[in-house]
């Protein structure tokens, strides 16, 4: 590249009512890794998707090597690394390396000696004839990575690059990462994990509702001035500030729920906690963490050890009755070719909506539907409406409401406002603090610490499959002390020698 790089000045994008990106202004610089950190929804998404040519911005400029930036003929030049490698289990190394340019003959492509090079500098080259499938996932991404070399990308997107890969391999990913962009060639690292921001990356851009709020490299590129940063916003503060006025006169009682050395082959192991009725719970956790895997466990999705008891009762059948699961994807919750109506009673068992024979109480479902509408505060004009016409605030509502119309003791919610607006998030933490005081346990994963202010009593942090000590959400006046604090105890977790 000349040196130019690629420049972004006023790029905007919006979906409807909903702005994506709002004037972003953001240099991108040949030779350095720049890190891109920012909330659940502030626009990273799209930022990387306009800038890999998926997406054109609805105003604003953007220029690729000191010219106006074309996907029709740039596409080439830019690659994605996504976190879970978009390649051809079926085919071998040197085969998913050389797709997208086999040439038109009739038989097998032949492996050349310059994409050889590129397989043995990034260490699969005597991997080339083995069949993906059979291959890590830390031997699949660099099989991204040498594909997208072999055919010459100047600009490598990253995203989520080491979630699930151990810390030697994830120091071998970052060499290589490093070595691209030594050679010329634009790299964005798109993490949360704040320690690989600060260790890897010149500059880190932050992202909040669309914008880039500041850009912090030299001394100024910590993990705790990305922490502050990523919550810092007058509106959303003082959001929060209403929802914990209003909760505060809540009190949890007696432990309804509890685990005891509770332990995953993989993901976590000796976990000890209990929940009191009344009680909101967040557990915290970058991707590989083993967060995400414990708050599955509690919904009995993921094989453990250990005992796990609510309300004094540990067997199978009784744990799965008195809990409800709603996943961060409202695609694996919602029945698209369902009404709203439909999709608010589907959980329900069959003595609640059918009599004799197994008929459909339908004049009761009618009435169930339409009042379960109201109560969840759900926008929409009838209940027989598509659940698709709906906004994405108001989907994620009706995936809440399914799982309380269960009853559950313990509610399960990973991230329940991601992709929401501001609106929405206010109405869903009062609808999970309404429960929680009405004598049940709400457990939800976060990746947000502002979720943690806004919605949680107790804040516990996973760092490499165990837990930090707890926070008492309610002790901090502040959403930035709180994302200090949660960010120490991460490094202090880190520091820890490990156990034999």
């Amino acid at each position: 590249m000349s040196g130019a790089g690629i420049t972004l000045r006023g790029v905007s994008k919006r979906y409807g009512s909903t702005i994506a990106l709002d004037g972003v202004d953001l240099d991108i610089r040949p030779g350095e890794v720049l890190g891109i950190a920012g909330p659940n929804g502030a626009g990273k998404s799209t930022l990387v998707r306009i800038i890999a040519g998926e997406e054109r911005p609805d105003s604003g400029d953007l220029t690729f090597d000191g010219r106006p930036w074309s996907p029709a003929t740039d596409w080439h030049a830019v690659a994605v690394v996504h976190q879970e490698p978009q390649l051809f289990p079926n085919l071998t190394v040197a085969e998913n390396v050389m797709v997208g340019r086999e040439g038109g003959g009739s038989g097998k492509p032949r492996l050349g000696a310059a994409d050889a090079k590129v397989m043995d500098a990034l260490g699969i080259g005597h991997l080339r004839g083995r069949l993906l499938a059979d291959c890590s996932l830390a031997t699949q991404q660099r099989t991204e990575i040498a594909r997208a070399v072999a055919r010459e990308a100047q600009v490598f997107l990253f995203d989520e690059p080491n979630s699930a890969l151990t810390a030697d391999e994830s120091d071998e990913l970052f060499r290589e990462i490093h070595a691209i962009a030594a050679g010329g060639r634009i790299v964005l690292l798109v993490t949360h994990r704040l320690g690989d921001l600060v260790e890897y990356c010149k500059r880190v851009a932050i992202v909040r509702d669309g914008k880039v709020r500041t850009v912090l490299s030299g001394a100024a590129l910590t993990e705790e001035a990305i922490a502050r940063q990523l919550v810092t916003d007058v509106t959303a503060v003082s959001a929060a500030a209403n929802t914990r006025a209003a909760a505060s006169g809540h009190a949890a009682t007696g432990a309804l729920f509890s685990v005891r050395d509770w332990s995953h082959p993989k993901a976590f192991r000796g976990i000890s906690m209990q929940g009191r009725a009344g009680e909101i719970i967040a557990l915290m956790g970058v991707e590989g963490s083993g967060s995400r895997e414990l708050i599955r466990s509690f919904a009995g999705l993921e094989r453990c050890t250990g005992i796990m008891e609510i309300e004094g009762d540990r067997t199978a059948a009784s744990l799965q009755k008195r809990t409800a699961y709603v996943p961060a994807t409202r695609l694996l919750s919602l029945y698209s070719n369902f009404s709203v109506g439909e999709n608010l009673l589907v959980r329900l068992g069959y003595p609640d909506i059918a009599g004799f024979g197994m008929a459909l109480k339908v004049r009761k479902m009618r009435d169930m539907a339409q009042s379960a509408v109201k109560r969840f505060l759900i926008k929409t004009r009838t209940a027989t409406q598509g659940i698709r016409s709906l906004s994405g605030g108001n989907q994620q509502k009706v995936a809440i409401a399914q799982a309380l119309h269960c009853a559950p003791k313990l509610l399960l919610l990973e991230e329940p406002t991601r992709g929401v607006d501001i609106h929405s998030k206010a109405e869903i933490y009062r609808l999970l603090r309404d429960y929680a005081d009405a004598g049940h346990t709400v457990i939800i994963f976060c990746t947000e610490v502002l979720e943690v202010y806004e919605a949680a009593d107790i804040a516990y942090v996973v760092v490499g499959g165990a837990l930090t000590r707890p926070l008492k959400v309610a002790d901090y006046d502040h959403v930035e002390t709180l994302a200090t604090d949660i960010t120490q105890l991460e490094q202090e977790r880190r520091k820890e020698p490990k156990a034999a």
